[in-house]
């Protein structure tokens, strides 16, 4: 915009004003952007607090570091927590923390920073009327919000709550060795395979060195939690009725903690096994949505407060059997919350379809299988295949526009009764 170097002021200001002018407005529109615009990155629920309140920027850093998650777990050393300390967003650990608990990223974890998405300036509070040093008000509010929560977000409060009240309690951890930072190389000797020079690595290279190491180490157990069953361990396949074995294409397990049926659940939604909180969390609320209250009022009747209680955990771990999924009560609000088909392979075989929606051709369906009287499995089926009946409180309680369900998948639910008395 200067054009030339022998440019007088005020042609030199105006180029500069301009400019200035230009980089103002790009601004802004980026605050549009990240009000409005979504990325497709960023549409999981786990970005639910943050979308439309959080610059578009500071979600792409941390969709990044959420591919670390996986390798780094909840080991600090690994993390380094470096996109905390250096730009006051949620690390790699932290991400693992909430994506354990179930819950959204909190908005408070990330830096005020990236929160401000306007260019006007806040007004001040007058000076005489003590509103701006006081804390009545806002500490009223936390105490509220902290007793409404759930143990899992009563836990990512106090973290919070804590770096705040003890801030000479750091969160930072030292290297993995003492590093050198000045001096040359004093010794000869081969040069390092694994750097471009002959040089002393830098913090960040042996961060990125564990990290490797770590991810290799934790491979071998990620994939021995998911076994595809159907031919090494026959056992489970023969605990299904005869006629639905053919469809059966494998049997996937998961570990069996008392949160097994919530896994499985997470799993076929996208989750992961380890998003289990998640779905104990959103079934909570959806029997508690308002819209749906009368409805879940008359299928549970007087079972509404015990199935809602079956939902909460007081920590994570292994749980009771009063805490464990069953069916069919949570067949309904599985179905519903995620307006999917729910296929139960057990004794009883049962479908549960949603309750409130018309039926739609691209719907999923989750296949799920109950063994050894105490355990749930995902089973993956053959496209097309057979459909056990719904339950009578289905067809008692459903809303006039899910009729169309049954109409949309009758077919495969006479299959079922066709081959079931053949084989009786």
């Amino acid at each position: 915009m200067l054009g030339n170097s022998i440019g007088d002021m005020v042609k030199c200001w105006e180029a500069m004003n301009n400019n200035l002018r230009l980089q103002l407005g790009n601004i802004r529109v980026s605050f549009q952007k990240s009000f409005y615009e979504v990325e497709h990155a960023h549409v999981s629920p786990f970005y639910g607090y943050l979308r439309g309140s959080v610059s578009r920027a500071a979600l792409r850093r941390i969709a990044e570091e959420l591919l670390r998650v996986d390798y780094v777990g909840t080991n600090r050393q690994i993390c380094g927590c470096t996109l905390r300390t250096s730009y006051g967003l949620p690390c790699a650990c932290e991400l693992r923390r909430y994506r354990v608990g179930g819950i959204p990223i909190p908005i408070d974890v990330v830096h005020v920073h990236w929160r401000k998405l306007t260019m006007e300036v806040e007004l001040e509070v007058g000076e005489d009327d003590g509103s701006e040093v006081d804390m009545t008000s806002a500490m009223d509010d936390l105490w509220r919000r902290f007793r409404s929560l759930d143990v899992i977000g009563k836990r990512a409060l106090r973290s919070r709550v804590c770096e705040l009240a003890y801030p000479t309690m750091t969160t930072l951890c030292p290297p993995p060795e003492k590093i050198k930072t000045k001096g040359g190389v004093k010794k000869k000797g081969k040069k390092p395979a694994d750097y471009d020079v002959y040089r002393d690595p830098s913090y960040h290279e042996y961060v990125d060195k564990a990290s490797q190491s770590s991810q290799r180490q934790s491979q071998p157990s990620q994939t021995s939690k998911k076994i595809k069953l159907s031919k090494k361990q026959p056992q489970f396949i023969l605990q299904f009725p005869n006629h639905i074995r053919s469809y059966i294409e494998d049997i996937v397990n998961v570990e069996s903690d008392g949160n097994c049926g919530f896994r499985v659940i997470a799993s076929l939604h996208g989750y992961g096994e380890d998003g289990w909180p998640m779905v104990r969390r959103e079934l909570g609320l959806e029997i508690i949505d308002k819209d749906r209250s009368t409805l879940y009022d008359k299928l549970f009747s007087n079972r509404l407060s015990a199935v809602r209680e079956s939902l909460m955990i007081e920590s994570f771990g292994s749980q009771p059997p009063e805490k464990w999924m069953s069916l069919p009560d949570m067949g309904y609000l599985i179905a519903n919350r995620y307006n999917v088909v729910l296929v139960c392979l057990g004794n009883p075989c049962i479908t549960f379809f949603p309750m409130t929606s018309s039926h739609s051709p691209n719907v999923s369906i989750y296949c799920i299988g109950f063994v050894n009287h105490n355990h749930w499995v995902q089973v993956n089926m053959k496209e097309g295949f057979p459909l056990p009946p719904v339950t009578l409180d289905w067809k008692k309680f459903r809303s006039h526009i899910a009729t169309t369900w049954m109409l949309g998948f009758a077919g495969r639910m006479q299959h079922w009764q066709l081959l079931t008395p053949v084989l009786a």
